[in-house]
């Protein structure tokens, strides 16, 4: 990202987990690469996303299928993290650190740690450990001063459990109130930004004010200017600062005690590391401490400084207690003091294993990007997406489109949703949708009254009538008289990858042109496109059946697929699938097939950007040839992939391109055949076996593949397939564009000619079983391979099949009412495939 400052040099990156390496190749070797050549901020994702992924896909397969974006609520926690925590618990024996001197000593190194997380040290800071931000928040607020004279002020953006302190503030007789988040800087000198629940004291410039706001707010993501913090703790009216910095803290190197002098800081571990929950901490700056230290009375007991109010002891926080009268001394430390009980020692010993294990991906600011970048291509997408009358999809909430966005916004996006006709999708529509394709999302107003208040311009008045209404904090009732009550929150962090992103997107697509459920036009119910359960004409029901799980490509007839995650329609059929292929020149000039040639099987496919430019370029490559073929995509085709929001792609070749070689040169070596033509395919060469099935008469119902058609398989049908025949079965053996996962095996066998069937905003009919041939038999992988006959099992496993051959999965074609008129069809993994009860 351009508008950041240069990097330093990158530090070493730690020794990674022996217990974890699991690859065949070196995950730490290759991450050294990758920030070797790390030059460009602009360059993040390319160079640091692979690294990313591989690591996601080894320590994280527990998030299964799940696309995770809730990092505001939680971090997620890796494999390595927690095979740290099981060594530290299974090699050492770690007792009560008030009865354990080696705990103890680990409690203490843990103390440190933290302090040099956020750049600071016991020369200038205390650390409390708590169970979390809250326990933080009402320790201070029971220990802080407060006085009539006092205020106490919390941002407009600020979390319940910072908006609670106010009933501290009340029971001390002070007064209070709130600010927009913005308008932090200027409270330095004066109250006038303030907006006090009664009014507005006299005289302010008492010793015990405190002001209390979030570093990044959990609602919004918007960051709040620290560099007033020192101004306002020296400014006439000697702010204490409370920093809530749960949010914050989440992205590494962030938060910078050293520059950001706030007199009290909480923070929560599982929202940075994910693992231990229940563990948090309160840092103190010494010059602050003061104001918290309890009085001793040797008659009554601790008391609140300056009010001679009691305070709660318990064990371990006393120098000496009588139980036959009320004298009791708190220790003078105030770490000791405030921690009381038995603190949580086994996660805190944890901590130094959890930190070494999430900085396996690199340093600080490196991990800190990539958060930042993969939520800038959130907001960039979201962003984007219109109705066909040009209305906005989604309205973002928070400073995402200011210039200095990376220093103001953090990497969440608050988000409405509307309807084609502008009115508000509930938040709990949404999550529903989003539960449905297993993606982690938060929706509400996610313990931030004040963030709801502001961005849906909320009044008190309002929220007493929503309550009024039925309405609660956690419910599901997203709107109170056509008003939304909540929006949704997506956040993105250290494992966040463009899938998740592309998934995302995939969600919100469903919205595109949808009408709510009672809305009404010239007396007719419109039809719901885009919903799981809506109607395609009166009385046909239309459910969700599978979700695709593979999309793939295939731009060369007979080649390998380009196996994307989001890719568009164009006339009906995929953008570029079968656009070439390769003639023979002297043979009538047709098409060579993949029966004829089995090597062409095993070219694969990647889609690429040449650095500094947008144009794309396939690349080709396999295993047979040395070096790889690029085939530059033209300006309106790259362009079209572009404003479908398609991003590079497929698997990659690891060999170099040899850009002297032709594309015929570079087949004729591959396939030992002369005289070969790479040209655009016409329609009857693209349908004729392009996907490995034999061409059928056009009568026949059970056809093959054919022009502006989709090929559909079912990976249940596959699986049970191969239980019955007893052989594996890839997927790839039978090149299907779309590979989607149904509850139950040949679910699409049942579907009749002209069924009616729908993802996202397109609507698709059922054109046939497809014909299969024995190009089912060639292995990709080695097409020099005699294994058993795929083509021979099938044709046992139907009996009947002779006269016009076995048939696996189904050919889609779109439907005369099927593509939207004014907004681009597209097609993404994850997506639901719904089907009507009967055709039309």
């Amino acid at each position: 990202m351009g508008a950041e400052r240069a990097e330093k040099p990158a530090p070493a990156v730690p020794a990674f987990p022996l217990s974890y390496v699991s690859s065949p190749w070196s995950f730490r070797s290759h991450l050294r690469r990758t920030l070797a050549n790390a030059n460009k901020d602009n360059e993040h994702l390319e160079w640091y996303l692979p690294a990313v992924e591989e690591y996601k896909r080894l320590e994280l397969a527990h998030l299964g299928e799940a696309t995770y974006l809730d990092y505001a609520g939680a971090a997620l926690y890796s494999r390595a993290q927690l095979l740290s925590a099981q060594a530290l618990l299974l090699d050492s024996c770690l007792a009560n650190p008030h009865s354990s001197p080696e705990t103890a000593r680990r409690v203490e190194k843990s103390r440190d740690l933290v302090l040099q997380m956020f750049n600071v040290s016991r020369a200038t800071h205390s650390v409390v450990f708590t169970s979390g931000v809250t326990q933080g928040l009402q320790t201070l607020g029971e220990h802080f001063p407060w006085t009539q004279r006092s205020v106490f002020l919390y941002a407009d953006e600020s979390h319940t459990s910072v908006v609670g302190l106010r009933q501290y503030a009340k029971e001390g007789k002070c007064s209070y109130g709130s600010f927009v988040l913005e308008d932090l800087p200027k409270l330095e000198e004066e109250l006038t930004a303030a907006r006090f629940e009664d009014s507005a004291p006299q005289d302010a410039k008492s010793l015990y004010n405190l002001i209390a706001f979030p570093g990044e707010s959990n609602f919004s993501g918007v960051r709040s200017d620290l560099s007033c913090v020192q101004r306002l703790r020296t400014g006439s009216l000697r702010w204490r600062v409370l920093l809530d910095a749960a949010k914050l803290a989440c992205s590494p190197g962030a938060l910078d005690l050293n520059r950001c002098p706030a007199d009290f800081t909480v923070v929560s571990f599982y929202k940075i590391f994910g693992y231990p929950t229940g563990l948090g901490a309160l840092l103190i700056r010494h010059e602050a401490a003061p104001l918290i230290t309890p009085q001793a009375d040797l008659t009554g007991g601790p008391t609140r400084q300056g009010t001679g109010r009691p305070l709660y002891f318990a064990g371990g926080c006393v120098s000496s207690l009588s139980a036959l009268s009320g004298f009791a001394i708190p220790r003078p430390n105030l770490t000791e003091w405030l921690e009381r009980g038995t603190p949580h020692f086994l996660g805190i010993a944890s901590l130094p294993a959890q930190l070494e294990s999430v900085r396996a991906l690199g340093p600080d600011h490196v991990r800190c990007r990539h958060a930042m970048a993969v939520g800038r291509e959130a907001y960039l997408r979201t962003a984007r997406l219109r109705h066909s009358n040009g209305l906005n999809v989604c309205t973002i909430f928070g400073r995402h489109d200011e210039e200095n966005w990376c220093e103001v916004q953090g990497p969440t996006l608050a988000l409405s949703l509307h309807y084609a006709n502008g009115s508000p999708v509930p938040y709990a529509t949404v999550g529903e949708r989003a539960a449905a394709r297993q993606i982690v999302i938060r929706t509400g107003c996610h313990c931030n009254a004040g963030g709801c208040q502001k961005f849906l311009n909320l009044e008190d008045t309002d929220i007493r009538h929503f309550f009024a209404s039925g309405k609660v904090c956690g419910d599901d009732k997203g709107l109170v008289d056509g008003r939304p009550t909540g929006v949704v929150r997506v956040s993105f962090g250290l494992y966040s990858t463009l899938s998740d992103v592309c998934s995302w997107i995939s969600l919100l697509t469903e919205f595109v042109d949808m009408m709510p459920p009672d809305y009404l036009e010239d007396g007719c119910k419109l039809p719901d496109l885009a919903s799981p359960v809506s109607s395609t004409a009166a009385g046909t029901a239309i459910r969700s059946v599978g979700t695709v799980k593979a999309l793939k490509v295939y731009p060369v007839k007979g080649c390998g697929p380009l196996r994307v995650e989001r890719w568009p329609l164009d006339a009906g059929s995929l953008f570029l699938d079968r656009r070439w292929c390769l003639k023979v020149e002297g043979r009538g000039f047709r098409a060579v097939s993949a029966k004829q040639a089995p090597r062409l099987t095993t070219v694969r496919m990647s889609l690429k950007r040449k650095a500094g430019e947008k144009a794309f370029v396939l690349v080709l490559s396999t295993k047979y040839h040395a070096k790889t073929l690029e085939l530059p995509l033209s300006k309106r085709d790259s362009d079209f992939l572009c404003s479908a929001g398609v991003e590079p792609c497929g698997e990659s070749g690891q060999s170099e391109s040899d850009g002297s070689v032709s594309s015929e040169a570079w087949f004729e070596q591959l396939l030992g055949i002369r005289k070969l033509r790479l040209t655009e395919a016409s329609a009857a060469e693209a349908s004729a076996g392009g996907t490995g099935e034999a061409p059928a008469p056009a009568e026949k119902t059970d056809f093959a593949n054919a022009p502006k058609t989709l090929l559909l398989v079912s990976t249940a049908s596959l699986r049970e397939f191969g239980r019955l025949c007893g052989l594996p079965v890839p997927a790839d053996r039978f090149r299907a564009n779309l590979e989607v996962d149904f509850a139950e095996p040949y679910e699409e066998a049942s579907w009749p000619v002209g069924l009616p069937l729908q993802l996202a905003n397109t609507i698709f009919e059922a054109a046939g079983r497809c014909v299969r041939c024995q190009a089912v038999d060639i292995d990709p992988e080695d097409a020099s391979s005699q294994g058993p006959s795929l083509l021979a099992a099938l044709a046992t496993a139907q009996p009947g099949s002779a006269a016009k051959g076995p048939t696996f999965g189904v050919l889609l074609r779109t439907s005369e009412i099927g593509l939207p008129t004014n907004a681009l069809p597209l097609l993404e993994v994850g997506m639901a495939l719904c089907r009507a009860d009967k055709p039309l």
